[in-house]
């Protein structure tokens, strides 16, 4: 055998996958594996999801937002009253605005969440093409 035919030889034997008798097996434990690792990752985001939503809510509960909150409706509603005879549709709200409880970094919050989960959403679409 001259040194070419060998190597075409030897070429072909390993450009062919050997065929096992237990590759389907083998092909679906590595499978399981994977998914049980995306499931496990899963499990995890989510409780901390949860966890970080219950510290919210009692870091809330402790600065006593919700008590603030109520008093701001009683002020929104005695500011509706007080501003309805104005012919403007525009006075009740910029005055509701003004009787918050809350400075006006909450809105600029509130606005830089909603431009994130624009960009959540935008990255989320170019990712899936």
């Amino acid at each position: 055998m001259d040194d070419l035919a060998f190597e075409k030889r030897l070429g072909r034997l390993f450009g062919e996958a050997a065929s096992f008798p237990d590759a389907l097996l083998f092909a679906s434990q590595i499978e399981d594996r994977l998914g049980r690792g995306w499931a496990l990752r899963g499990v995890l985001i989510v409780s901390a999801g949860v966890a970080g939503g219950l510290i919210t809510v009692g870091q809330m509960i402790g600065s006593g937002l919700l008590a603030r909150i109520g008093g701001a409706s009683h002020m929104l509603a005695t500011a509706r009253q007080g501003l309805s005879h104005l012919p403007s549709p525009f006075a009740p709200q910029l005055s509701m605005l003004a009787d918050l409880p809350f400075g006006g970094e909450v809105v600029w919050l509130f606005v830089g969440l909603a431009v994130l989960a624009g960009a959540l959403v935008a990255g989320r679409a170019l990712e899936d093409r």
